[in-house]
C-alpha cells in the first residue's frame, strides 16, 4: 500500500528556484523560524506593554485628584510645616485650613506713623483661603508634562512643590475695622496745603510762599495691611504723600499782578473816567529772587508801573484847579532868587497817574555849581550860610497843594523851626541829597504844576495844581497845636561887642507840636474821610543877645552869661506869625483851618496821636536848605 502525501500544489522545479530538500521517503522538510527573531518580537511586545502601562499611569496620575509626591505647605518664612504628599483635595484642604487658622490667630501687625505713634491690627481680621493654597498645588501638578507625571508619582524624579499658607483676606467686618483704624491715622497725619500769598505795595509785590500739605492714601494702605498680615509681617511704616499747594513761580506772580494800562477817557454820560495805571513784574527776575530765598521766606519783587497814554487833549485833563497857595518872600535877594529858580523847574511839570514826583529830582542839587546862590539855612539849630537857601519855600508850597489836592504823600519832613510863611504842619523841608519831598499822583488823571514868582525880592510865590476832579471832591485840614514852648532871651558876653551896645546873634522861634488831619468832602459837602496827615514838631529857639561884659545892663554890672531874670523884653523882631494864605478861587471850596491853638476839650481829635515821624533827616541832623 502506497503512502499518501499532502495535497499540495505540484510546483515543478525551476532552475532559479531553490529546491526544497527532501526527507527520506521522498518528503520535503518544513521551514524553521530563527530563534533571534522570536526573541526580538517578544521584547518588542513587552516594551509596548510597558510603555502603554506607563502612559496609562501618567494619565491616571493626572486625573487621580491627588497632589504630587513632595508637595509641602510652607509658612511665610518659607519653612515647611505640613507634608501634603499624595493627599487628596479634601485631605489637603483640611490640613491647610488647620495650619492657616493657627498662624492667623497669632499674627499682630503694628502700624508705625507720625512721631513715634503706633496702632495695632491682628490676624483675627483675616479670613483664611486654603482653597487658594491647595489650588496652587494642583495648578503646579497640571503644569507638568504628561510623560513626567508617572515618574513623579513613582518617585523616580524628585521635584518638590511648595504651597504658601499666606493666602488670606480680610473678612467683611475685619476690613471695616481696618478701614476705621487707617482713617483715624489719615486724620492725624493730614496737613492741608497753604497757598502762597502776595501783597502789592507801592513799588514792590511781597510774596510769601505757602507750604505743602500731606495726606494718606487709605486704599493703598489697606491693601498693604492686608498683604502684611497675610505674609506674617509684624511692622509696617505708614508713609504719607505730599500735597503741593498752588504753583508759585515768577510767571505765576507776573500773571497775577499784571494790569494793562488804560488812558483816561469820557464815559457815555460825558463824565471823565480815570486812567488805569498798568503794572507788571519781570518773570525771570522774580524767579531768581524766589529761588534765592530761604524756605518760607517772604520775597520782595520789584513792581514796574506802566503809565497810561495821556497824550490826548490837554484841555480835557487840566481844566480843574485842584489847589493853590501864595506865600510871601522875605526881601533877601539871593533867597528870593533861589525860590524863583526852584519854582521855574517845577513850572509846567506834568505828573502822570501813578507817577511819584520828587522835588530834588526836579530842581537838582541846589548848589552854586547848579546855578543857585548862597543864602541861609538851618544847621544844628543855627542859621548859617548855605547854598540854595530858600528852596524849601517851594517844597512847602508843593506839599500844601498836594494835601489839598488829596494826593498820596510818599516822603515829607517838617522844618526844625516854624517857617512863618505857611501854616504849621503844612511845610516840607529838604536837604540834598538825603532828604527829599515826594508825592504820588493817585487821581487817575495827569496833574500839571504851575509855579511862578512875581514882585521881586519882596514879592510872592504862587503854586497851583491843575488836573481833573470829575467827582467834585475837596479837602480841608484840621490842625491841632498840642503844645507850644515860648522862647526866652539869653544874654552872652562877647568882648568884641563895642561897649554900650548889644547885638542880636540869634533870632527866636516859638516851639510847637502840631497834629494835622485831612478831611475829604464830596461835591455836596458830605464828609467822606478824615485821616491823620502828620505830626510836626518845631523846636523853640531862644533869642541870643551879645553884650560887652564890662558894660552894666539889665543883667547887672560885670555879670557873665545868663538869662534875663526879669520879665522877658519885647523881642526886637516881630514874633513869628502865619501870614495869610491866598484863598483858592471860587471853583475850589475854601480851606478851613481851625485856629492854631490847643483844641477845646469838647472836640478832641477822633484818632489817637500816632508816634511822630522823624522831623530831621538822617544823614545830617539839624540841616535844612532854607527856611
Amino acid at each position: 500500500m502506497e503512502e499518501s502525501t499532502p495535497n499540495t500544489p505540484n510546483t515543478p522545479d525551476t532552475p532559479n528556484s531553490p529546491s526544497t530538500p527532501k526527507t527520506p521517503g521522498g518528503r520535503r522538510a518544513a521551514k524553521r523560524v530563527p530563534v533571534g527573531l522570536i526573541a526580538g518580537l517578544t521584547v518588542a511586545a513587552l516594551a509596548a506593554a510597558v510603555v502603554g502601562g506607563y502612559f496609562g499611569l501618567c494619565a491616571w496620575v493626572k486625573d487621580n485628584g491627588c497632589l504630587l509626591p513632595g508637595t509641602v505647605a510652607v509658612d511665610d518664612r518659607g519653612e515647611a510645616v505640613a507634608d501634603l504628599d499624595k493627599l487628596s483635595r479634601e485631605d489637603a484642604l483640611e490640613l491647610v485650613s488647620r495650619e492657616m487658622d493657627q498662624r492667623l490667630g497669632d499674627r499682630k501687625l503694628t502700624l508705625l506713623y507720625g512721631d513715634g505713634k503706633k496702632k495695632e491690627l491682628t490676624g483675627e481680621l483675616m479670613n483664611i483661603s486654603p482653597e487658594a493654597a491647595v489650588e496652587a498645588g494642583f495648578s503646579a501638578k497640571g503644569e507638568q508634562p504628561l510623560w513626567k507625571l508617572g515618574a513623579l508619582w513613582l518617585g523616580a524624579v524628585q521635584e518638590p512643590c511648595q504651597m504658601s499658607l499666606s493666602a488670606a483676606a480680610f473678612t467683611q467686618e475685619g476690613e471695616a475695622q481696618a478701614k476705621r483704624v487707617i482713617q483715624s491715622i489719615a486724620d492725624e497725619v493730614r496737613v492741608d496745603p497753604v497757598d502762597f500769598t502776595y501783597e502789592v505795595k507801592e513799588e514792590t509785590v511781597t510774596v510769601t510762599p505757602g507750604t505743602d500739605g500731606q495726606k494718606l492714601d487709605t486704599d493703598a494702605l489697606l491693601a498693604a495691611v492686608e498683604e502684611a498680615l497675610a505674609q506674617g509681617e509684624t511692622e509696617l511704616r505708614v508713609e504719607t504723600e505730599a500735597v503741593p499747594g498752588a504753583e508759585l513761580s515768577g510767571t505765576v506772580i507776573r500773571d497775577l499782578v499784571h494790569v494793562e494800562p488804560q488812558a483816561p477817557g469820557v464815559d457815555k454820560d460825558g463824565k471823565l473816567t480815570p486812567a488805569i495805571i498798568g503794572r507788571t513784574v519781570d518773570a525771570q527776575e522774580a524767579q531768581k529772587l524766589l529761588d534765592a530765598a530761604a524756605p518760607g521766606e517772604s520775597v520782595e519783587i520789584p513792581l514796574a508801573l506802566i503809565p497810561p497814554d495821556t497824550t490826548g487833549d490837554e484841555r480835557l485833563y487840566y481844566k480843574d484847579l485842584l489847589a493853590e497857595v501864595t506865600t510871601n518872600m522875605d526881601g533877601v535877594a539871593n533867597r528870593s532868587f533861589n525860590v524863583n529858580r526852584a519854582a521855574s523847574f517845577c513850572n509846567g511839570k506834568v505828573i502822570q497817574p501813578g507817577e511819584v514826583f520828587s522835588y530834588i529830582g526836579t530842581i537838582g542839587n541846589p548848589s552854586t555849581g547848579n546855578g543857585y546862590k548862597p543864602s541861609t539855612g538851618y544847621q544844628n539849630g543855627e542859621t548859617v550860610a548855605m547854598d540854595g537857601g530858600g528852596v524849601c519855600q517851594v517844597s512847602s508850597s508843593l506839599y500844601y497843594c498836594a494835601v489839598y489836592s488829596n494826593l498820596e504823600i510818599v516822603k515829607r519832613a517838617c522844618h526844625a523851626f516854624s517857617t512863618g510863611y505857611i501854616p504849621n504842619g503844612l511845610d516840607a523841608t529838604i536837604y540834598y541829597p538825603s532828604l527829599d519831598f515826594k508825592f504820588r499822583n493817585n487821581t487817575g488823571f495827569p496833574i500839571k504844576i504851575v509855579a511862578y514868582c512875581e514882585g521881586g525880592a519882596w514879592g510872592k510865590l504862587t503854586v497851583q495844581f491843575y488836573g481833573s476832579n470829575p467827582d467834585g471832591i475837596h479837602v480841608e485840614t484840621q490842625r491841632y497845636t498840642q503844645s507850644s514852648t515860648a522862647w526866652t532871651t539869653v544874654y552872652q558876653p562877647d568882648e568884641t561887642i563895642p561897649r554900650g551896645t548889644t547885638t542880636v546873634k540869634t533870632t527866636p522861634y516859638t516851639g510847637y507840636v502840631v497834629d494835622v488831619y485831612r478831611c475829604v468832602y464830596d461835591a455836596n459837602g458830605k464828609l467822606i474821610s478824615r485821616t491823620f496827615e502828620n505830626h510836626s514838631k518845631y523846636n523853640k529857639r531862644d533869642k541870643v543877645i551879645l553884650y560887652n561884659p564890662a558894660d552894666e545892663g539889665p543883667w547887672g554890672p560885670g555879670v557873665g552869661p545868663g538869662v534875663d531874670p526879669g520879665v522877658e523884653p519885647t523881642p526886637e523882631i516881630p514874633p513869628v506869625t502865619e501870614p495869610p494864605v491866598t484863598e483858592p478861587p471860587v471853583t475850589e471850596p475854601p480851606v478851613t483851618d481851625p485856629p492854631v491853638t490847643d483844641p477845646p476839650e469838647t472836640e478832641p481829635p477822633v484818632e489817637p496821636t500816632p508816634e511822630p515821624p522823624p522831623t530831621q533827616y538822617i544823614d545830617l541832623p539839624g540841616s535844612e536848605t532854607g527856611a
